[in-house]
């Protein structure tokens, strides 16, 4: 195995023989593909690191053209009349690092996109541990970064892609695939994956013809017949395959299309959206194959939301000032029941209390009994009136979270985020509807429906992204009636 110095050698002379033909570098470039991979962890990231050094941008060359464009001008009329190819030559080559036609000539040979999208996944490892001993290494990789990931939109953008409809007739590494990069709901046998591949569900997945082996964006889909409020149904795990298909219906008659589990299975593809483009495309896919099919939603989980409440109640018992008002989140006859209940007239003790209740046992097992679908306990005990308040509670704190709470003005919740982006609306939210592990330590087992409305798409995307706006329907804004924009 050649070690991360000779394969630095390597790169070098990739370099060089390219400035003469990019043919002859092919040779060079083919053996870097076979070995890089091969290296470890901490080896690569050697790599990596040498190339940006070695290879980078020159900050001296890129001074010098900048001054001799200045210097040759003397106004701005001088220079629009002087520009020319050649000068617009100059500077591009003055502002490309070394290390550009490198991954040029990579992308040229067999593996060679594969193993660059492997590259930038190691390079995003190193940015996030951060090479706190040297800044400027630090920048510089950033810088490499950006050009890479610039590079991959233009090599990965949709054009350039292949959907593809997977079920149990598609090659078994694929299937295999689908299982191994399923990372919201994890499938845990055979039986589970057969029902994700079943009749009354569509999985497709975007590949390229470099990788065509490789998923890059797994897009879950279950047929229903209603908007679904809880991820157990849809991804329910029958004791046999025989059970599952008792379950079964005419799919021609299905109405509503759920995306319940959207994965990037490339770290290296991180920034490249793709997301998007997949689900209006599998949405025209479906519509051909089933033209009953009247509405489009997900059923998304809500990351972050625990954490984040957690920290607003700290804020609030430690009486600090907060745009978001945790009194808003009460009705005033739950307010009253509370206080009485706790006995106490102070909130800061109130909500400390009510922090203890939401996080106990005693309180999730009670969640065991919430129906998501009618949003009310099945079983109405002695503490019926105490959890329901919670519930509600959680339900309008949440609502506040995805609506409110935000990132240079755009949603904070990353998930949110990418469904407004794609012109999508913030439908409806399902208290219970995630009784997982997972889904109570990440937000209480709460969910989300986002609706794709095919009509209002672009208006709503283009309205987020210029003002920032986010589309609501009905049914969610009732949750946020209590909050004031104003003074929130």
């Amino acid at each position: 195995m050649s070690s991360w110095k000779n394969l630095r050698t390597t790169v070098k002379d990739i370099i060089d023989l390219s400035a003469k033909s990019a043919t002859l570098a092919d040779p060079k470039a083919n053996l870097f593909c076979q070995q890089f991979l091969k290296q470890a962890p901490n080896e690569r990231t050697e790599l990596i690191k040498s190339i940006c050094l070695d290879h980078g941008l020159k900050t001296d060359r890129f001074y010098h053209s900048i001054n001799f464009l200045a210097n040759s001008n003397k106004n701005l009329d001088d220079f629009k009349k002087s520009f020319r190819l050649s000068t617009y030559d100059k500077l591009n080559i003055g502002l490309k690092p070394e290390y550009y036609s490198f991954f040029q000539n990579l992308a040229r040979v067999k593996d060679g996109v594969n193993t660059l999208v492997k590259l930038r996944a190691d390079l995003l490892k190193i940015l996030e541990n951060k090479c706190e001993s040297n800044s400027k290494l630090e920048e510089d990789l950033k810088i490499m970064n950006y050009i890479l990931k610039n590079m991959l939109v233009l090599w990965f953008s949709t054009g350039l892609l292949n959907i593809q409809r997977i079920d149990w007739k598609s090659p078994t590494i694929l299937v295999e695939r689908v299982a191994q990069y399923e990372s919201v709901h994890q499938i845990k046998t055979l039986t589970d994956l057969k029902n994700r591949l079943g009749s009354m569900r569509r999985c497709f997945i975007y590949t390229h013809s470099t990788m065509p082996y490789e998923p890059l964006v797994i897009l879950h889909i279950a047929l229903t017949n209603s908007v679904s409020s809880n991820i157990n149904e849809l991804i329910k795990r029958y004791k046999s395959p025989i059970d599952e298909d008792k379950k079964e219906f005419d799919v021609t008659k299905c109405t509503n299309a759920i995306f319940y589990s959207i994965n990037s299975c490339q770290k290296g593809l991180q920034q490249v959206d793709l997301g998007n483009s997949l689900i209006k495309s599998c949405v025209r896919l479906l519509l051909e194959e089933l033209p009953n099919l009247k509405s489009f939603h997900t059923l998304s989980p809500i990351p972050k939301f625990k954490e984040w409440l957690d920290l607003k109640i700290a804020l609030r018992i430690e009486k600090k000032n907060d745009i978001f008002n945790l009194e808003k989140c009460f009705r005033q006859d739950e307010l009253d029941f509370l206080r009485e209940y706790f006995r106490t007239d102070d909130f800061a003790q109130l909500i400390q209390r009510i922090k203890g209740c939401i996080n106990s046992s005693k309180f999730k097992k009670a969640i065991e009994n919430f129906d998501s679908e009618k949003n009310d306990f099945s079983v109405k005990d002695n503490d019926f009136k105490l959890n329901s308040a919670l519930v509600g509670f959680l339900t309008r704190a949440c609502s506040f979270y995805l609506f409110y709470e935000k990132k240079n003005g755009y949603a904070f919740n990353s998930v949110t985020n990418f469904h407004i982006k794609n012109g999508a609306q913030i439908y409806r939210l399902n208290f219970g509807a995630d009784q997982s592990e997972n889904g109570w330590k990440s937000s209480y087992s709460l969910m989300v429906n986002y609706g794709y409305n095919l009509d209002d798409l672009d208006y709503n995307c283009v309205n987020y992204l210029t003002s920032k706006q986010i589309k609501v329907s009905d049914i969610f804004e009732k949750n946020i009636s209590n909050f004031n924009s104003s003074k929130i």
